[in-house]
């Protein structure tokens, strides 16, 4: 008699600690936000170029293109080669520019000042 009640209860006893722990583990994917995850905090550097409308950015290194959330900051440079720190959000292919910073063209050519031709 005292083994079928003995083995109902440990049943009962290893069911109950998965139970709760199965609970817990649950919480706290609830509160996560996929797309939060996905968005950056720290700005990044980005090379690229300034679509015609200030809308658009494109990346020089997999020329992937961004919409802009704040053309204005682009505004005065369309179609420039710059730098621009911002922050990305990969998931809707959208960027914030923090700071932007135009790249001179350097000229090719013969520098005699160069060590070439120095004697």
């Amino acid at each position: 008699m005292k083994k079928p009640a003995l083995i109902s209860m440990m049943a009962v006893l290893a069911l109950v600690p998965t139970s709760t722990l199965g609970g817990q583990n649950a919480d706290p994917a609830q509160y996560h936000n996929s797309t939060s995850q996905k968005k950056s905090t720290k700005p990044a550097s980005i090379l690229g170029k300034v679509g015609s409308d200030c809308k658009t950015f494109t990346a020089d290194k997999d020329s992937k293109i961004w919409k802009v959330n704040n053309p204005e900051a682009l505004s005065g440079i369309e179609g420039r080669h710059v730098k621009v720190k911002a922050h990305v959000d990969a998931a809707q292919n959208q960027i914030q520019i923090v700071s932007v910073h135009e790249i001179t063209e350097e000229q090719t050519g013969v520098r005699l000042h160069d060590a070439a031709f120095r004697r």
